[in-house]
């Protein structure tokens, strides 16, 4: 009787010791895939956005990305113009047009920082930052963003640039590990890791439209001009 009550006691704690690895090793996979789902998420978000820029005869200036930093770390700003389906009016009516802006701001408590963009109808300045801001997501360690300048063939910074807009915009987004990251990442020994998220998202929409060239008299169809001059 009591080796088979040892045996038992053996086979129980094996068998507890691998279901807990299991469940170890599961929650570690569902923090990973929440990481994903919300860096993607808000990479996706910003996308939709940056497809859909416009930017010509708006009266001035409509695409302004800032540089600026929190605690030492990217606190990107960034603001524009869009025709993508991303808002509605108090109507109901979706507008044409929508202002966009994004920042990242410290939380009240602790190091993480909130992810705000506004999105509302345009209404005239869209630097001036009007629209209310909402919080969706608490965790962005940074955000990064820089613009492609096809005069110096480089990437800067932030965009200033009244009449020109940039090809491309490249974000790099970082969330900041979960308590529970943070509890295991010490209780194993192990550096704690920053999960990065990067896109560039190329901008289709110009500042000025397009100067047309005069077709030539034989693409139109027509017979060339007659010669002038003092003979004949």
């Amino acid at each position: 009787m009591m080796v088979a009550v040892a045996l038992m006691a053996l086979v129980l704690a094996m068998v507890g010791g691998i279901f807990l690895s299991i469940v170890n090793t599961r929650e570690k996979v569902q923090q990973s895939l929440d990481a994903d789902k919300a860096g993607y998420g808000l990479l996706a978000t910003m996308r939709r956005d940056l497809t859909g820029v416009y930017a010509y005869a708006l009266g001035g200036p409509a695409f302004l990305g800032e540089n600026d930093e929190e605690d030492g770390r990217a606190s990107d700003k960034l603001h524009f113009v869009t025709t993508a389906d991303v808002a509605e009016s108090a109507d109901g009516v979706k507008p044409r047009l929508v202002e966009v802006g994004y920042r990242i701001k410290k939380a009240r408590e602790g190091e993480q920082l909130i992810f705000y963009r506004r999105a509302s109808a345009y209404e005239g300045d869209p630097l001036k930052g009007g629209g209310a801001y909402s919080g969706i997501y608490l965790g962005v360690h940074s955000l990064d963003i820089h613009y492609y300048d096809s005069e110096t063939k480089e990437w800067v910074e932030e965009w200033k640039h009244a009449k020109r807009l940039p090809v491309a915009v490249k974000v790099a987004l970082e969330l900041s590990p979960s308590e529970i990251e943070r509890i295991g990442a010490q209780e194993e020994g192990r550096e704690l890791s920053i999960n990065r998220y990067e896109m560039i998202v190329g901008i289709p929409a110009k500042a000025e439209p397009e100067k047309e060239e005069p077709a030539a008299p034989e693409a139109a169809g027509g017979a060339p001009p007659a010669a002038t001059g003092a003979g004949g």
